[in-house]
């Protein structure tokens, strides 16, 4: 009897979903099913016209996203939460392999089936935290790359609407402005300009525009009230360059503070250093063509460790910095050794220590000396060598 390898195929994935689905469904409802119960919370609270900026119970966070992103989630609010959290969770598988797919064609890495297994591999920390919480984050990923998709088609006006849809879901992609503008992308910044004021308008059509503005009004707020706040700038968790340099450097309670700095000192310290990695993508290579490729492997890298918020899920963005090195190091057979160390040493740093691996004591030491950061660090270094030493094929 021949098996068709399509029926095959699809029995596999079909039945690592069920798995998938299982392990969710007997997890999330006990925890809450963490960050999504606030989008569905907030979904509820957008439909009935009521202030989505206001904490009206302890039992869910503060919502601090802008409206547009109430406006698109509030078709969940009609469903009980545990078939809304069912169905994010199917939407998160899906965009996880369509983030693989548009990462390969971004970076310009060879479509091959280890390639994405090693992705996946080193990404698997991060993608089921996502999936785990009901995060958002890899859909941002996914709108930034079909922005530059678009962008590499000439398509100025569809660029512009995608990502000013990342940027509204979380504001990080804004990274990208100054690097298109410096490209003299004028078109895709100008379209994406008038699409961030055109997608905050849309909640309007629900909500009135009254209500809209009010909305708007209390949008930045709750964002400095509850992102940059002193607390998520040094807890561990917080994995972004600045909260290193915070824990590292400085009055953070947390008695590493190796420079004695005081907390605004080492908070000004971390935002230098990130303006100054900042600097080094946006400038051309010395002496050579520019190759966008690395530019954007960069830029996605910088998107969670500049995140005044960098929770370890965020760090699903190094999807696209992964695929463009493990495809680089197939291209040259691995002969590249400081790439190679860079790549092996920055996943094991970042991924070994989980918590489902090695336990909760070992994993909050990891994040009290920034693991996924320094690990994140490694990878960006690679990268800097193949913008200014080496080069892609």
């Amino acid at each position: 009897m021949v098996i068709n390898r399509k029926w095959t195929a699809g029995l596999i994935v079909a039945l690592i979903f069920a798995a998938l689905l299982v392990r969710f469904l007997d997890r999330e409802p006990k925890r809450h099913y963490c960050d999504f119960q606030v989008y569905h919370h907030t979904a509820l609270k957008f439909l009935a016209h009521q202030d989505i900026y206001f904490r009206d119970t302890q039992a869910v966070t503060p919502f601090k996203y802008s409206p547009f992103f109430a406006f698109c989630f509030a078709p969940i609010g009609v469903l009980p939460i545990k078939a809304a959290a069912t169905l994010f969770f199917t939407l998160n598988i899906i965009l996880t392999i369509i983030l693989f797919r548009l990462a390969c064609e971004v970076t310009g890495s060879r479509r091959h089936w280890f390639l994405f297994v090693l992705g996946a591999l080193f990404l698997s920390r991060f993608v089921f935290l996502v999936w785990d919480s009901g995060q958002v984050t890899i859909l941002m990923g996914v709108l930034i790359l079909a922005g530059l998709i678009s962008l590499s088609k000439g398509k100025n006006a569809s660029a512009g609407a995608l990502l000013a849809a990342s940027i509204l879901i979380k504001y990080t992609p804004a990274l990208f402005l100054p690097y298109l503008i410096i490209r003299k992308q004028f078109k895709a910044v100008g379209w994406t300009m008038v699409f961030i004021v055109i997608w905050l308008m849309v909640p309007a059509l629900v909500v009135g525009i009254h209500k809209e503005f009010e909305y708007l009004s209390a949008w930045i707020p709750s964002i400095m009230g509850t992102s940059l706040d002193t607390w998520s700038y040094i807890v561990p968790k917080n994995q972004s360059l600045i909260s290193m340099a915070i824990r590292l450097f400085s009055e953070s309670g947390f008695a590493i503070n190796v420079t004695h700095l005081t907390f605004e000192q080492g908070k000004n310290l971390g935002y230098a250093f990130a303006a100054f990695l900042y600097t080094l993508a946006l400038i051309p290579p010395f002496g050579r063509p520019r190759d966008q490729r690395i530019d954007y492997a960069l830029l996605f890298s910088f998107l969670p460790l500049f995140n005044p918020n960098g929770w370890e899920l965020n760090f699903v963005a190094l999807a696209v910095p992964y695929m463009l090195l493990i495809g680089y190091l197939f291209e040259t057979r691995w002969k590249d050794y400081f790439v190679v160390a860079c790549v092996i040493a920055g996943f094991l740093v970042t991924s070994l220590l989980a918590r489902d691996i090695v336990g909760n004591n070992l994993q909050n030491l990891g994040q009290l000396y920034c693991d996924v950061t320094i690990g994140t660090l490694l990878l960006v270094s690679a990268l800097l060598k193949l913008k200014f030493v080496s080069s892609l094929k």
